[in-house]
């Protein structure tokens, strides 16, 4: 039995039916928010998307390559024991299977802003504007570093490979989703926002206050914001400034240097003149959706 079976059936069907579904409703959300954008950009859309584009190259295949076919290979593994989930009926199980998959994703978003993590995380958060393209910028290592915690602990706690391969359908459509700059209408987010992770959630994820990036961890739910207590919703996008305070130079954010981030001093969170980025506290709770 592969541990890796990258051409295993459920993969053929993933990249039959899934990889189209995907393609399609990313190029809705880049046409979506370059009608209606959420915030005004920074920098020129080209130099970005080249950018981002080039550091999907390996990242993207790396995840269809080692993390996806893990999911599968590890959840076989596991098949034949009794293990937590196992114990459970149906559809009891597969409620369950979905829910800890994607309090695997908060809680390894958490540990992704840990130091040694970070050195990997903060290639995608140093870009300097936030649209669907930065959804795709990810380290190769970052994909890789996943497998242990994303496939390994889920089918350790019985998470059965085509449940944790049809999340993974649900969980590259939200990451599209809310990285997008998409303008949804303030009344249909703010509805949204309690239930499900949106563009204004997230970008405030992205910001370059250390207290605004150190909440919405969140993937897909806003459940376990909640519970953790890290959902923060009352900062204005206008009042956002997307990135990392060290790294404010585009001229700076070659490929190649991204690529060797990692290897890279961890920085203070300030800027190279060693300020501070902040602003006052907002009033009212955190919880209410800002414009």
């Amino acid at each position: 039995m592969s541990l890796l079976p990258a051409s295993h059936p459920l993969l053929k069907r993933f990249d039959k039916y899934a990889t189209p579904v995907l393609a399609v409703l990313g190029l809705g959300l880049l046409l979506l928010e370059t009608r209606k954008p959420l915030r005004k950009r920074t920098r020129p859309r080209t130099e970005r998307w080249v950018r981002n584009v080039v550091l999907a190259a390996p990242s993207m295949p790396a995840m269809r390559l080692t993390l996806l076919p893990a999911m599968v290979g590890l959840g076989q593994l596991m098949a034949p024991y009794r293990t937590p989930l196992s114990r459970l009926p149906e559809p009891a199980r597969l409620l369950a299977e979905v829910l800890l998959l994607d309090y695997l994703g908060y809680s390894w978003h958490r540990l992704l802003h840990s130091p040694l993590l970070w050195r990997l995380h903060r290639v995608h958060h140093s870009d300097l504007d936030m649209d669907l393209t930065t959804g795709w910028r990810f380290h190769f290592g970052e994909m890789l570093a996943s497998i242990p915690y994303r496939a390994g602990l889920a089918a350790l706690l019985g998470v059965r490979g085509s449940t944790a391969l049809g999340f993974e359908v649900v969980f590259e459509a939200c990451t599209a989703f809310h990285h997008s700059n998409w303008q949804l209408p303030y009344e249909v987010e703010r509805r949204l926002a309690p239930l499900m992770v949106t563009p204004r959630a997230h970008g405030i994820h992205h910001s370059i206050v250390d207290r605004e990036t150190q909440s919405n961890f969140g993937v897909v739910l806003t459940l376990w914001d909640r519970l953790h207590r890290t959902l923060r919703l009352n900062v204005p996008q206008q009042d956002l400034t997307i990135g990392v305070p060290a790294f404010p130079d585009p001229a700076g954010q070659t490929v190649a240097r991204l690529l060797t981030l990692p290897l890279e001093p961890l920085d203070a969170w300030a800027r190279p003149d060693g300020s501070v980025p902040g602003h006052p506290a907002y009033a009212g709770p955190v919880t209410a959706l800002a414009e």
